[in-house]
């Protein structure tokens, strides 16, 4: 006789008798969702052949709309900053630099928002996160700053630099089963902005856009790949 689940009516529960388990099955079909649509609005970004309308947000609006989609409270930071990363990319498609970089900055501060909970600071994390932290500040205050010909630019991006150098920071503390993953991915947002803040302000820089542009979408993707992941062992292991 097969072990009837908990979910189903012949247990007390409210689902059907042939109800799969939570997670067990969902998990890869969210996965699939998430990269398919994710490699088709990179796919749409690169094409020359697609002159859709503000396409550079669509994949980190499409990762946003599927991390919602799993309706799950401990991914919604990480869903809120892939959403404000779309709207700032639609910022810099109209050539709003100073709202693309306000925009970012709160995505910056979800993903504090998320990786902060989990932080571990002992000394050996917070010696690595001081030196990293001094060497990215030294490099934007002394390299990017200077050259920033507006004061009203130089201030948001000393504001903004600070505040992604920060979230840096954050995924250094973070002790979570992904947390290499997640670094991965900071590291590589930083060095797509640090990109974007070097073929701006500093010199024009050869396939800047192809640089820029793979190095942050391979982020994001990241980002939203390992919050999946750790929402589905988290619920896993609260499974009886």
């Amino acid at each position: 006789m097969r072990p009837c689940k908990r979910t189903s009516p012949a247990c007390g529960g409210g689902g059907s008798p042939d109800e799969p388990d939570d997670g067990k099955y969902r998990r890869p079909v969210f996965i699939g969702a998430l990269t398919f649509g994710f490699g088709l609005g990179v796919a749409l970004f690169f094409s020359t052949e697609a002159p859709l309308p503000c396409k550079v947000c669509y994949p980190a609006a499409w990762l946003s709309l599927v991390l919602f989609a799993l309706r799950d409270k401990a991914c919604v930071p990480v869903a809120s900053a892939l959403l404000l990363s779309a709207a700032g990319d639609a910022a810099g498609a109209v050539h709003d630099f100073l709202l693309q970089m306000f925009l970012f900055a709160l995505a910056h501060v979800a993903y504090i928002r998320y990786f902060l909970p989990s932080a571990e600071f002992s000394r050996r994390r917070i010696a690595a996160a001081a030196v990293v932290g001094a060497g990215l500040l030294l490099f934007l205050f002394t390299g990017i700053v200077p050259r920033v010909a507006s004061s009203v630019e130089r201030t948001g991006v000393a504001l903004y630099g600070t505040v992604i150098a920060a979230m840096l920071l954050s995924v250094l503390f973070y002790r979570g089963r992904y947390a290499p993953g997640f670094r991965v991915a900071a590291l590589l947002f930083v060095f797509s902005d640090a990109t974007i803040a070097w073929n701006k302000f500093v010199e024009p820089l050869p396939d800047a856009t192809l640089r820029i542009m793979s190095t942050y979408y391979a982020a994001q993707y990241l980002f939203a790949l390992l919050a999946l992941a750790a929402s589905s062992r988290k619920a896993a292991a609260a499974r009886p």
